[in-house]
C-alpha cells in the first residue's frame, strides 16, 4: 500500500489539470444526447466542440485576445500538426473579446489567464492540455490520453474522488469494499467507480504512470481532488480502510466529505 501523497499526475506543459479549480473556475459538460438539439444555439467555439465529441474526436480550442506574434505562432503550430488529423482532433480560436463566445470563456474560467492559451479537451469533456504562450509537436501529442485517463481527469475536474479499479484480463467485477464504500451515503455521489482491464489496448502508459505493479490481482487506485493520491491498495482493502485512508488525506482532499463525512 503506498502512503498518502500528493502526485504530479496528468501534467502537461507543466500545468496540472487535475483540477478545474488551478486553472479553471469550472467545467460543465452536456450530455451527447443532449447536444444534438442544442447545437444551433451554440456559438461557433461550442458547435465545433460539441461536433467533435459526438465524433469521438478531441478540439483544440485557442484562447486569444490580441493578434500578436505569440498568437500567430501558436496558431500556425496548431494548424500544421492538427490540418492532417481531421479524423481524430478539431481545432478553434476564440477571441475573448467576441461577446458570441463569452459563454465558453466563461464556462472555462480564462477570461484573465494569460494569453494565447490553447485548451485540448477530450471527447468525453475531460480538459486533457493547457499551454500558455508557446505550444509544439510534443505538447499536442501528449494532449491525447487513454479513454480511461480522460474519464478519471474529467472526474478529478469535476470535483470528485477516483477509485480506479485494475482487473485482470476478462474481470470486470467492482470489489467488495470499493462497492462497500460507494454505498456510504455521504460518499455516494462524490465518487465515482473507474473500471479498466489492466491489457486495455492504449492504457498501458496510464498504468504505469500510476505506478500499478504488473499482477494477475485486481488494483485499486484511490485519487481524489485536486490531484491527492490517496493510496493503491490491493483487490482485499476494505470499505474500512478506504475511510481511514481517506481521513488521514484530510485537507489534502478537495472534496468537503473527506473531512466531515460520518459514516
Amino acid at each position: 500500500m503506498m502512503t498518502p501523497s500528493i502526485l504530479r499526475l496528468f501534467k502537461v506543459n507543466g500545468i496540472r489539470l487535475l483540477a478545474a479549480g488551478t486553472l479553471l473556475s469550472s467545467l460543465s459538460t452536456v450530455s451527447m444526447a443532449e447536444e444534438v438539439p442544442r447545437v444551433a444555439a451554440l456559438s461557433r467555439a461550442e458547435s465545433s466542440r460539441a461536433t467533435a465529441s459526438q465524433q469521438n474526436k478531441y478540439t483544440f480550442i485557442m484562447f486569444y485576445k490580441d493578434q500578436d506574434d505569440a498568437t500567430k505562432s501558436m496558431w500556425n503550430t496548431l494548424s500544421q500538426n492538427l490540418n492532417g488529423k481531421q479524423e481524430t482532433t478539431s481545432f478553434v480560436a476564440v477571441n475573448t473579446n467576441d461577446p458570441k463566445e463569452q459563454k465558453i470563456i466563461e464556462e472555462y474560467g480564462v477570461s484573465r489567464a494569460p494569453m494565447p492559451l490553447t485548451l485540448a479537451v477530450a471527447p468525453n469533456g475531460a480538459i486533457t492540455g493547457s499551454f500558455v504562450k508557446q505550444i509544439n509537436d510534443d505538447y499536442i501529442q501528449q494532449a491525447f490520453v487513454s479513454p480511461t485517463k480522460a474519464r478519471c481527469m474529467l472526474n478529478l475536474q469535476s470535483r470528485k474522488m477516483v477509485l480506479l479499479c485494475v482487473n485482470p484480463s476478462g474481470n470486470t467485477s467492482v470489489p467488495a469494499g470499493v462497492q462497500a464504500f460507494k454505498a456510504v451515503p455521504c460518499y455516494k455521489d462524490v465518487v465515482e467507480v473507474v473500471t479498466v482491464d489492466r491489457s486495455a489496448p492504449g492504457e498501458g502508459d496510464f498504468l504505469k504512470e500510476l505506478e500499478v505493479p504488473a499482477s494477475q490481482e485486481s488494483s485499486i487506485v484511490f485519487m481524489a481532488p485536486p490531484g491527492v493520491m490517496i493510496g493503491q491498495y490491493s483487490g482485499q482493502v476494505t470499505s474500512q480502510q478506504l475511510i481511514a485512508e481517506l481521513k488521514k488525506a484530510g485537507k489534502s482532499c478537495g472534496v468537503e466529505g473527506c473531512k466531515h463525512c460520518k459514516e
